[in-house]
């Protein structure tokens, strides 16, 4: 009785058992798919076909999460973290950053490995290993990522061997990827050799140490703004700054003097100074490092408030190598680096150099070519422009020529001055901009355009051919300036930058702010030399700490003569004015009567009335040539050459026309003494102005005017005709200006007016 109860009791049990083993491996299965969501991982089986992905897509998915990366090969192995800011850092076995291209092409190359064939198992495969390379050659890469509870889950881990023969078609046609043997055992103990797309194999070339960022610094040149190189030695310690207010702001170098800075230059150091690689990164605790740097360079920028420095210290050499090497530290890499002092001498034979040189010839276009060479090109340290010479700008004042709104040049040894205004243009109307000039005592008078400004782009290029000295700045300038005679300068020249018009919003309505911008003002003279006994011209910015010997090429153009800066257009003259043109050229006048509203002419020849004979194209086009003539250079009135020449002219033209006569309209004008203040000489009177110019057009605009006859008359003699460039002299007989004309223009004036 006993006995069958127990038989009885014994039945139930045993299906509890098996249902509670098939519940745990149900429980065991699910938290292996949700792990990865693939069965193989339970099963070591993954049923690989080609084109399918080396991990699933909820693997690859995963990888932005991945924190935790180990590199392994046959003799070492090299640990990985990411930190908060997303930067990859070797923690083991010593902690330094990893090549950013490294961590790149490694998880790259894990999200887009595709399956291209899968080799048996057999025989064969086991015994050709060594080509495989998994074995013999392998690198194990391991990556993982947070579970959330504190602790980490694999996401992706295979072998790669060696470069496979076979190319993997990328699905388009036409591209092709190398591939690579590798083995995974991430779907359990499978020894099966897969070839997949993709090739990283070059990474490790040289090593997993080489795998650590041989780049020294790491940061946004757009985001930087100072520059701090400090120099010392047994002797001294000197400090070159270099500031910028934003990137789009020039650099300016603030100490040891404050001096514009050369873009180009501090480019190059900044392009440089991101392109310095090591040769050798080393833990600090196997260096012993001289006591103190030759070299500190302080890079500060919008990137935080931590800056980046670099420590350079004194060059060495290494027994058996002429190279010459520095150590070199960062303050965010606990590391120390070997760095290229010098450029690396090639010792090579001519015949192999030219050989070599065709060889490594890119046929690219030229500017792709200098691309290609500059980013191949090693930086050493010494290829770094750091002193204060190669960084400062070698231009005495470097202006924005459209920056300018007036400026004035003035003599010291009398009452000379030339003041210039700029009338600014629309562009919406296409109105140009219009400069007028005015000397001692005269008013504003329209200036030559080319001349303003070729004169304003000489100035801001105008090379310095040395710096002669330097103060620090604050120091009194006085004794530096009377040196070099600049106390009692020959030119001051002022110039005055155009006001920065802004804009605010204040209680609902847009108001105009008008910003100041101070004036700059330049001393220039012909000295002495006291160093060399030679005369040279000098100059200096008020308020700099530098004097300059400057190239003569810029002080020709400095001029207080009027016809230096006087607009060259010869005549001044609506068409609508013109009423008569009479020519008398070899004894035979020729007058041309115009009429403007019908555009009709009629005429004389020698008293003979020639009026069918005229072709009004031809005339209407001299006329329009005659009022769009300009002279090849104004002359001084008592020019001997031209007075001699203009006794007997070749021709003469006089022009006869009827204007509007504004005479009584003197109580509406503003005088220019009213509106301009042309006897102040400071760059603070060029600023002075007043008048209401709507009043005055209102005004003028309601008065009926009368006219009156004006006469233009035009002498033209020719100039000696055994030069290469024969011209012309010529002369308004009403003002007595005397000027020069081309050979072609001359010919020009001769006219040509009727049919045969």
């Amino acid at each position: 009785m006993l006995v069958a109860i127990n038989h009885s009791s014994n039945m139930r049990v045993l299906p509890t058992i098996i249902l509670s083993l098939l519940a745990a491996g149900a429980v065991t299965l699910a938290s292996f798919l949700a792990v990865d969501g693939n069965l193989a991982r339970i099963t070591g089986w993954y049923r690989f076909e080609p084109g399918m992905p080396l991990f699933s897509k909820e693997n690859t998915s995963q990888l932005n999460d991945v924190c935790w990366m180990r590199i392994r090969d046959l003799h070492d192995e090299i640990v990985c973290a990411k930190d908060a800011h997303g930067a990859w850092w070797i923690i083991r076995p010593f902690k330094d950053r990893l090549a950013p291209a490294v961590s790149d092409a490694i998880f790259s190359f894990t999200e887009n490995a595709r399956l291209v064939d899968t080799l048996p198992l057999n025989n064969i495969t086991r015994n050709n290993m060594r080509e495989f390379g998994v074995e013999t050659s392998p690198h194990t890469i391991t990556l993982k990522r947070p579970d959330g509870k504190d602790s980490l889950t694999l996401v992706a881990q295979y072998t790669l061997g060696s470069t496979s023969p076979w190319l993997a078609d990328t699905g388009d046609g036409a591209t092709l990827l190398p591939t690579t043997y590798l083995r995974t055992d991430f779907y359990g103990r499978d020894k099966r050799i897969h070839v997949v797309s993709g090739n990283i194999l070059h990474i490790f070339k040289d090593g997993l140490e080489a795998l650590r960022d041989p780049s020294l610094l790491r940061f946004d040149a757009r985001q930087l703004l100072h520059i701090t190189i400090t120099k010392e030695n047994e002797q001294e310690c000197s400090v070159l700054k270099l500031d910028r207010i934003s990137a789009e702001a020039p650099w300016a170098v603030t100490a040891p003097v404050i001096t514009g800075g050369d873009e180009e230059k501090v480019a190059e150091l900044v392009q440089h100074l991101q392109n310095l690689k090591a040769i050798k990164v080393e833990d600090s605790v196997d260096v012993t490092l001289p006591e103190h740097p030759v070299y500190r360079i302080k890079l500060e920028g919008t990137w935080g408030a931590t800056p980046h420095e670099l420590l350079v210290y004194e060059s060495f050499s290494r027994e058996g190598d002429t190279q010459k090497y520095r150590y070199a530290t960062v303050n965010d890499r606990p590391v120390v680096f070997t760095i290229p002092a010098e450029p690396r001498v090639q010792h090579t034979g001519s015949y192999a150099r030219l050989i070599k040189s065709i060889c490594e010839l890119p046929v690219l276009p030229r500017k792709a070519m200098a691309q290609v060479r500059m980013n191949q090109q090693k930086v050493s340290f010494s290829q770094l422009p750091l002193e204060l010479h190669e960084l400062r700008s070698m231009k005495f004042a470097d202006l924005d020529v459209k920056d300018v709104s007036r400026f004035s040049l003035r003599s010291t040894q009398g009452n000379g001055v030339v003041r210039m205004l700029l009338i600014p243009g629309d562009d919406e109307s296409k109105v140009a901009d219009t400069w007028m000039f005015a000397t001692a005592g005269t008013r504003y008078n329209k200036a030559e355009t080319n001349t303003v400004a070729r004169f304003l782009q000489g100035m801001s290029n105008i090379p310095v051919e040395e710096v002669v000295a330097d103060a620090p700045p604050g120091a009194d300038m006085s004794h530096l300036l009377a040196q070099y005679g600049l106390n009692a300068p020959d030119y001051i020249l002022s110039i005055l930058p155009r006001p920065c018009v802004l804009r605010a919003t204040l209680f609902g309505h847009d108001l105009p702010m008008v910003k100041d911008r101070s004036p700059r003002t330049f001393l220039l003279r012909r000295f002495t030399d006291h160093r060399t006994g030679q005369r040279a011209w000098f100059g200096a910015e008020i308020g700099s700490n530098s004097i300059y010997r400057l190239s003569t090429r810029f002080t020709r153009m400095l001029s207080l003569r009027a016809e230096k800066w006087k607009e060259r257009n010869l005549f001044h003259f609506p068409v609508s004015a013109v009423r008569r043109i009479t020519l008398d050229y070899q004894q035979a006048q020729m007058v041309l009567n115009y009429e403007y509203m019908g555009e009709t002419w009629s005429g004389t020849l020698k008293g003979e009335d020639i009026t069918p004979r005229i072709n009004p194209h031809r005339a209407s086009y001299y006329l329009r040539r005659l009022q769009d003539m300009k002279v090849a250079q104004w002359l001084d009135s008592a020019d001997e050459d031209a007075l001699r020449a203009l006794r007997n002219p070749a021709f003469r033209i006089r022009i006869d026309l009827e204007t509007t006569d504004y005479s009584d309209a003197e109580n509406t004008v503003i005088e220019q003494d009213s509106t301009v203040d042309v006897i102040n000489d400071t760059p603070e009177g060029m600023l002075q102005e007043q008048g209401d110019d709507a009043d005055i057009l209102r005004s003028l605009a309601t008065l009926e005017r009368k006219t009156k006859a004006e006469t233009r008359t035009l002498l033209i003699a020719p100039a000696a005709y055994d030069t290469d460039k024969p011209f012309f002299y010529g002369k308004l007989e009403e003002t007595g200006q005397l000027f020069i004309i081309h050979y072609e223009d001359a010919q020009a004036l001769a006219g040509d007016f009727l049919d045969m």
